[in-house]
């Protein structure tokens, strides 16, 4: 049918898109403030450069088709492989680059809860620095923006895929295994216990499986870091990979966000281009909406398109922080944006009803006026059905006098005034 739309796909409607604006404009404000600046990539990449380590279980999902010329052609599946590579031929810009986007990508999964096959995400990115600082500035963001919003429930579960790496390699998984096995991993909260062991025994023995059951549960506060120490196996991956999570714990610290965050071994983030750490954000009590932001390093991703720059950042869904926000009751009541409605209380005036309507435009007043030559009557229901506040009336008699009626739609009240005065009305 010509009305029905593709399936994971969705209208939104105008009070969906007020609230959505509402939502996009403080995210805005927040990543101004940490000194990011917006762009916005192609929505239309090369296949061979979607595909790009983006591994297995995203492949299957890029929208890809061919073109005209026979060229393979992809829509985006995130932000950050475009940002990556539009950034690739950047060769001389001031390092560290702080770069950030809010827009829609699609991925052809299987439409559920918070997500379908089209959706939207606010990304930010720190490209040139490979300190534990541009890390923790990322996942500093993150909590600002959900504390901005109100959200005060939630905790960012923090990982890093060389620890995890490291410690698989020393209970014997071989490195062709390896992506496999943490794609099964990041599947930790999606999956049950039954399910995570099925998806292991592709890949795994027995005693590997359980050795990695044991590991992946563990996680807690900063503390749970002397933990992880105990048992961090001797090798250089492991080290390195457990000393990042320390130095990055400190900047945490330094900020007064490391009450936020736990550490957990099960954080690995199924996307193939991160390589050191990772995390996700869940509001509590919430999960079932599922991470409301996530992100972490990926230091080879700018090397694939031809510009060696380590890089680290954070994404959140608009979709599923829309839904967290509306469960918790902390979206805003949306008012009409017309502020007023120019009616004419007869057809002899709608020349000045349009002069009217001009000049409040122009001085800056949201303003709207009867398109369809309704009685004066109609018009106020019209202008009464869409909650716009003020309706302004003019008729002969307001022409001859230079003297207008303002209602208050919600009152039910009227003011007489010029429109000197109105407007001076709408500014205060």
């Amino acid at each position: 049918m010509l009305t029905t739309l593709p399936k994971g796909m969705k209208d939104i409607e105008k009070e969906e898109m007020a609230i959505r604006s509402w939502i996009i404009e403080k995210i805005k404000k927040v990543l101004t403030t940490y000194g990011f600046q917006l762009v916005e990539p192609s929505t239309i990449e090369n296949l061979e450069t979607l595909e790009a380590q983006a591994g297995e279980d995203v492949k299957q999902q890029i929208y890809w088709f061919k073109d005209k010329g026979g060229k393979e052609i992809g829509l985006r599946f995130d932000l950050t492989v475009g940002i990556t590579r539009m950034l690739a031929t950047k060769l001389e810009i001031q390092e560290p680059i702080k770069i950030a986007c809010i827009s829609n990508m699609w991925r052809y999964d299987e439409p559920q809860f918070a997500r379908l096959r089209i959706f939207w995400q606010w990304d930010a990115e720190i490209y040139g620095s490979k300190e534990p600082e541009a890390d923790a500035e990322v996942i500093v963001l993150g909590i600002d923006l959900m504390e901005k919003f109100g959200v005060k429930d939630f905790e960012v579960r923090i990982g890093n895929r060389k620890l995890t790496e490291g410690i698989l390699l020393s209970i014997g998984v071989e490195k062709k295994q390896m992506e496999n096995v943490m794609r099964i991993i990041d599947k930790f909260r999606k999956l049950s216990i039954e399910e995570l062991k099925d998806e292991f025994k592709k890949y795994l023995s027995e005693i590997q499986i359980e050795r990695i059951m044991s590991l992946i549960k563990l996680s807690g506060n900063v503390n749970v870091l002397e933990k992880i120490k105990k048992i961090l196996p001797q090798n250089e991956k492991a080290m390195e990979g457990f000393n990042e999570l320390v130095e990055v714990a400190k900047v945490l610290k330094n900020f007064e966000k490391i009450e936020k965050c736990i550490f957990d071994l099960s954080i690995v983030r199924g996307l193939g281009y991160y390589t050191g750490t990772v995390f996700e954000c869940y509001a509590k009590g919430n999960e079932d909406v599922g991470a409301i932001f996530a992100g972490g390093r990926f230091d080879n991703l700018s090397k694939l398109y031809g510009k060696d720059r380590p890089a680290t950042g954070n994404a959140g869904g608009i979709e599923r922080l829309l839904i967290l926000l509306k469960r918790l009751k902390l979206l805003p009541k949306i008012e009409q944006p017309i502020k007023v409605f120019v009616a004419s209380a007869g057809e002899k005036v709608r020349e000045d009803v349009m002069q009217a309507v001009n000049l409040l435009r122009r001085t800056g007043i949201s303003t709207d006026f009867d398109l369809k030559g309704r009685s004066l009557t109609r018009q106020l229901e019209y202008a009464d059905s869409l909650d716009i506040p003020y309706v302004l009336i003019i008729g002969k008699k307001e022409v001859e006098s230079g003297i207008v009626k303002l209602r208050d739609m919600k009152r039910r009240t009227e003011k007489e005034m010029t429109l000197e005065d109105l407007i001076n009305f709408f500014s205060k």
